[in-house]
């Protein structure tokens, strides 16, 4: 069986995303705001609940950490999926349960693939189907927009996908952070200023797993 990565490319994507910076319009009790549309602090609570179920976390480690990686995750979504609709990519739900099927069989089994991405990537169980429909749109498109060459086919993706995101307006909640352009991640507030020089002041966004 040939396999390939499935994921968005972290590289890819941080040098070329132009999502606009973090603004202060965050809607009252929103998380973010993507696109006009609100993702409420509780969604955001439950989605970090089932990381920490999931990955065995203990309530309150990582916390301020865990809520910018599944922001990013959910920024991230809301920005491809713009994307991928207004290209004319679609995903059937076959493809995703494909794709989530061979990729639960590489890792052991669904349990097993669930933990592993709600802890390398902070991705909640119930949000599988909709990690994989992103990574399927990516790929689409880079594939349609590489004519073969799969480093084109990212970077005219990428490149696609920040023009488009311009338009979006993220607005994160500053008690969360604020959305960082280049990296496509949620950065640390911009009052915290006694981190040491050279320390790492995002998480990235690589998503590499195996698939058919």
């Amino acid at each position: 069986m040939n396999r390939r990565t499935w994921g968005v490319p972290a590289a890819a994507l941080a040098c070329a995303l132009l999502l606009g910076a973090c603004s202060s319009t965050a809607q009252p009790g929103a998380a973010v705001v993507v696109n006009g549309e609100a993702i409420s602090e509780s969604t955001l609570a439950d989605l970090v609940a089932e990381v920490r179920a999931v990955s065995g976390l203990p309530d309150g480690a990582n916390g301020a950490s865990l809520n910018r990686q599944v922001i990013t995750g959910l920024v991230q979504t809301a920005v491809i999926n713009e994307v991928a609709e207004q290209a004319g990519v679609t995903v059937t739900q076959s493809q995703i349960d494909d794709l989530v099927d061979s990729a639960a069989q590489s890792a052991g089994g669904l349990e097993s693939l669930q933990k592993s991405l709600a802890e390398q990537y902070s991705v909640a169980p119930s949000q599988i189907d909709e990690f994989a429909r992103t990574n399927l749109q990516y790929s689409a498109l880079s594939e349609r927009l590489g004519n073969g060459d799969p480093n084109v086919g990212s970077e005219k993706a990428s490149a696609l996908i920040g023009a488009a995101s311009v338009d979006l307006g993220v607005s994160v909640n500053p008690r969360f952070g604020e959305w960082a352009a280049r990296q496509l991640t949620v950065e640390p507030p911009p009052d915290v200023l006694s981190a040491p020089a050279g320390a790492p002041q995002g998480e990235g966004v690589p998503v590499p797993l195996p698939v058919p």
